[in-house]
């Protein structure tokens, strides 16, 4: 298989912009960009995102009890490259807030989940990080959508309407 040409067609499907934050041993945080976010339970809440096991962060995550998923908001594309990038110490400089003993949150996000971790599953390269919802947040910001490349504001349209 041409793994570049398999990326180029999963990268056909249309998917939100997150950031999945947590803190090392140290208190220090950590966060990388992933679209590789769902819903998996309304009851009880849980939701899942994938992380690769040979990302710098993973193993914070591997440790981690807690985690928050941040969902981003059109606004934050220069967030969301940030945290995909090679700079040593993504949050310096980078504005963040903390719920509780939750993990690090960013101010105007579409939406913020504090999650502790409900269960791990190992998937070949990448884990399986599945978390229960303990807290969340949301605002009317458009979220950030992510496919082919390209960064694009999600915009609501009009509901179709029904015949009966």
């Amino acid at each position: 298989m041409d793994v570049k040409d398999y990326r180029r067609a999963l990268g056909s499907f249309p998917t939100g912009v997150t950031i999945v934050t947590a803190f090392d041993e140290q208190g220090e945080p950590w966060g990388l960009t992933a679209n590789s976010f769902t819903s998996v339970s309304l009851d009880p809440p849980i939701i899942s995102v994938c992380v690769a096991k040979n990302g710098r962060v993973f193993p914070t995550l591997a440790k981690a009890s807690k985690f928050a998923v941040n969902i981003l908001a059109d606004e934050q594309r220069d967030l969301a490259m940030h945290f995909a990038s090679n700079t040593e110490n993504r949050f310096e400089g980078t504005p963040w807030q903390r719920q509780g003993e939750g993990a690090p949150l960013f101010p105007e996000a579409a939406a913020c989940l504090d999650c502790v971790v409900h269960e791990r599953v190992d998937a070949g390269d990448h884990e399986i990080l599945l978390g229960r919802v303990v807290h969340y947040t949301h605002t009317a910001n458009p979220p950030l959508t992510y496919c082919r490349g390209v960064f694009f504001a999600a915009q609501p349209q009009e509901p179709a309407q029904v015949q009966a």
